[in-house]
């Protein structure tokens, strides 16, 4: 497992690890791997823009082996962030971005179920007290290939599922 990002205010960011993510900043270590192959013209925030992620994730996933840490945290959190403001966006429910330090201590059942990592250092949140975490499935799909589809994914959690 790579290294986590513990105790980083990572809701914050999110506006800056989107605009990484469109070409439209960087990261001041490590860049992102694979930078060239987003479709950023196709990203649009609309569910089926995912249909591209999945296409980068994909691409990412061929080399996985061979990316260094903090690359491998860029490449996560800025497409993990992109992804959870897809879903945040079109959601069925009205989620809200929250730190894992902000939520799980309040919710101490959770925290076995969401062990404090990379995947959950920022999650989404209802107000029914639904959690999802984008950034654990962005980690998948590279892991594990397209049966990680971050598109399939926010399908069921978006009122706009194409």
């Amino acid at each position: 497992m790579k290294e986590a990002m513990m105790g980083y205010d990572i809701v914050s960011l999110i506006p800056a690890f989107c605009a990484a993510f469109l070409g439209d900043g960087d990261f001041e270590h490590g860049g992102m791997v694979l930078r060239d192959q987003i479709n950023v013209p196709a990203m649009d925030y609309s569910v089926s823009s995912l249909h591209e992620v999945d296409r980068y994730l994909e691409a990412v996933h061929e080399v996985q082996d061979q990316i260094p840490n903090q690359t491998y945290t860029n490449t996560v959190l800025a497409t993990g962030c992109y992804v959870g403001e897809v879903i945040r966006r079109n959601g069925k429910k009205e989620y809200r971005w929250v730190n894992y330090a902000d939520h799980f201590p309040k919710h101490p059942s959770l925290m076995p179920l969401f062990p404090e990592y990379l995947g959950t250092s920022a999650v989404l949140v209802a107000p029914d007290g639904q959690v999802l975490v984008p950034f654990t499935k962005v980690i998948k799909f590279i892991e594990n290939g397209s049966e990680d589809s971050v598109h399939y994914f926010a399908t069921g959690f978006t009122a706009n599922s194409d």
